[in-house]
């Protein structure tokens, strides 16, 4: 058990070990809510106390609303000291790990930046700058109940944007998100964030790290595959001559090239370095050309990973004074969706994307996604013939072909990846039985009749909306009518 001056609290369980802290959940008396205590030995005092200041402050500006985490006190004893914050899910490295996720998808990727860039635009209102983005430090409130609802977590390496701007040669962020102009020792401000999002938005969709952890490494990472800096930022850098060598030019003069490192020779802005960064976020932008016919979502998706790569581009410019700010950044397409509401083709894909747009509370927590109508009707008949004899079949697969020809569209449609994984989420979700009988009941209506076709197709939209929380209207009166 901990005490603090006005608390006590009681140990739950362990939930993991950092560098310079455990934290474990722990349960608080007086209301018996779950909160998690971040201990860390006496010796890291001062590292605690910043943390503790940071989290006050920010609390202060209600900053746990902007996707911030939330701090309740701090206290300490004789051989630690101690934060109480609020309790949370796994981290996103974790969450992929245990999920083998090699990639996430695009609306998720959407979901998490958009939070992440809020947290951002609030600590920069505030001038704070976070200076430990990574995928360790954005964590999932509660999975289960509210997917990719996240927060921004340790803010141990945080400074203000005016004592960053007066540091002679800031040593934060971790290496493989380190932005250039850290770098470099180049004048910073709160876009640093900006490049490490980045990274963490390229390592989601990429499904590895986009640039190394070695100094020299990441030095040719960076400019072979983002550009070459510019002589105001080189001359203005303090780090310029451990990266750079002024060598001949064989025209007589001199310009600045990138050291060599483990056999690699030295480049100039003129050339490219693509060694590390296998895809250079070309990966994403190689989509083939899509042929007439192909569905809308997968025409939708070209459109949406395209503007992804946008964002990534605006957001990985080495030039801090021409990247994109983080309010700039919620401006952007992907994240507001303005690409797609434009196209009246993308409806379907839009409303798919938009439920991952914002992440759902509590009273959304039993909301079926959408799905569509071909899809549902292409399902109802393959539980059809599984239930009835093969001789029925035979007749029911010619009845089955006229009704395809009669939905617009000619084709049947199909379901898409992921409207085949909403349909397991569905399975799993509470009231996913109250779905499946209403299918079920469906299926068993007699079938549809040449005239009577339009009619049994809105009895089944009804039933299909039903599924979704609304009354149904698939009644004996209706089946009667048909």
């Amino acid at each position: 058990m901990l005490s603090s001056e006005t608390e006590k609290y009681d140990f739950i369980e362990s939930l993991g070990r950092g560098m310079f802290a455990e934290v474990a959940r722990f349960q608080r008396q007086s209301d018996r809510k779950m909160v998690a205590v971040k201990r860390m030995p006496r010796v890291h005092t001062r590292l605690c106390l910043h943390e503790a200041r940071v989290l006050a402050a920010l609390t202060d500006e209600n900053a746990y609303d902007h996707h911030i985490v939330r701090f309740y006190e701090a206290f300490g004893d004789e051989f630690h000291v101690y934060l109480v914050e609020e309790v949370m899910g796994q981290n996103l490295h974790d969450f992929q790990k245990a999920n083998s996720l090699i990639k996430f998808k695009i609306r998720d990727i959407r979901t998490v930046v958009l939070q992440v860039a809020t947290a951002l635009a609030k600590l920069k209102d505030m001038g704070v700058v976070h200076a430990d983005i990574k995928q360790e430090n954005i964590v999932l409130v509660n999975q289960r109940r509210e997917p990719f609802r996240v927060k921004l977590i340790d803010f141990g390496s945080a400074i203000t944007t005016h004592d960053l701007a007066s540091m002679w040669t800031p040593y934060i962020q971790p290496r493989f998100v380190r932005a250039p102009e850290v770098l470099l020792g180049y004048r910073c401000t709160e876009k640093i964030d900006v490049w490490s999002l980045a990274c963490v938005m390229g390592e989601m969709a990429l499904g590895r790290t986009l640039f190394p952890c070695c100094e020299l490494e990441l030095a040719h990472s960076i400019f072979g595959s983002r550009g070459f800096p510019s002589a105001t930022m080189l001359e203005a850098s303090i780090k310029t001559k451990l990266f750079f060598d002024l060598v001949d030019n064989g025209r007589g003069a001199h310009e600045l090239r990138v050291k060599p490192y483990q056999g690699r020779e030295l480049f100039t802005g003129t050339q490219s370095l693509r060694r590390h960064v296998p895809a250079n976020l070309e990966l994403l932008q190689a989509l083939e050309d899509l042929a007439k016919g192909y569905e809308e979502q997968e025409l939708a998706e070209s459109a949406d990973r395209r503007c992804l790569v946008d964002l990534l581009n605006r957001m990985l410019v080495l030039e801090p004074e021409q990247r994109i700010s983080p309010n700039q950044a919620l401006r952007h397409p992907f994240l507001t969706l303005q690409h797609l509401q434009k196209r009246g083709n993308y409806r379907s894909y839009y409303n798919f994307a938009l439920q991952g747009d914002r992440p759902r509370g509590p009273e959304e927590e039993e909301a079926f996604p959408e799905t569509s109508l071909r899809s549902l009707f292409t399902r109802l008949f393959t539980r059809r013939r599984k239930k009835q004899p093969a001789a029925a079949q035979g007749s029911e697969d010619g009845l089955e072909g006229s009704a395809s020809c009669a939905v617009p569209g000619d084709q049947p449609a199909q379901n898409t990846g992921s409207e085949e994984q909403a349909g397991e989420d569905q399975c799993q979700s509470p009231t996913a039985g109250s779905s499946v009988r209403a299918e079920e009941s469906t299926a068993h209506e007699e079938p549809p009749k040449k005239k009577g076709f339009m009619r049994w197709m809105r009895t089944v939209a009804s039933c299909f909306s039903g599924c979704r929380g609304k009354k149904a209207v698939a009644t004996e009166d209706s089946n009667s009518s048909l």
